[in-house]
């Protein structure tokens, strides 16, 4: 009489138990990620705003270092013997000159404090980015421990998977709530723009 095999259930219930935990810390640890990625995204992003925008500063004191020299050229051709209509143009010249380095430094501020801002938010993108990293990894340990619960069947690795993945958890909601570092008490500038100088003892052009 042939032998007939009774079947088993596959797998313990404490084995099914540890396999429910692996998933649900899985899950976690992909959400985590995406959180990752979104930081990693946005400090790359911030960071070339606030690049274009020191440049576009830098731009703009530049072109006002040189309506600067401008001014001050006119102000020696105005020292000698212009006519009537020369005295006339360059002292309108010279009002737009100064009109358009008053709306110069206005949009300098603004570009300044913009940069500033996007510059610190990318920082604080990067700080995310760092924390969540280390909250992923420890979730992947996490995982290996659990995993070794079924080829060991021992449930001091699947206990230090949990522990590990609640350690993740928790770095993870710092990395959530991470705040900005705070400001210096003073901010550092780029340095000034200078002109360059003018070849000739000629009349610099104006610059707009």
């Amino acid at each position: 009489m042939p032998e007939v095999e009774i079947p088993q259930e596959f797998g313990s219930k404490e084995d099914k138990r540890v396999g429910i935990k692996i998933a649900v810390i899985a899950v976690i640890m992909a959400i985590v990620s995406a959180y990752g990625k979104n930081a990693a995204n946005d400090m790359i992003i911030n960071e070339v705003k606030a690049s274009n925008g020191y440049a576009w500063y830098q731009a703009k004191r530049i072109r006002a270092a040189l309506n600067d020299q401008a001014i001050s050229q006119i102000d020696l051709d105005l020292l000698g013997q212009p006519s009537d209509a020369q005295r006339e143009a360059m002292g309108k010249l010279k009002k737009e000159l100064q009109e358009k380095n008053a709306e110069y430094k206005k949009e300098n501020d603004d570009l300044l404090k913009a940069a500033d801002t996007t510059k610190a938010e990318a920082a604080l993108a990067g700080k995310k980015n760092d924390a969540f990293d280390r909250a992923e990894i420890a979730l992947q340990v996490a995982v290996v421990l659990c995993s070794l619960t079924l080829l060991t069947g021992s449930a001091t690795f699947s206990q230090a998977g949990i522990g590990l993945a609640g350690l993740g958890v928790v770095l993870a909601g710092m990395a959530f709530f991470q705040k900005p570092d705070a400001p210096k008490p003073e901010a550092q500038q780029p340095p000034a723009a200078t002109a360059p100088a003018s070849p000739t003892g000629s009349s610099t052009p104006a610059a707009k």
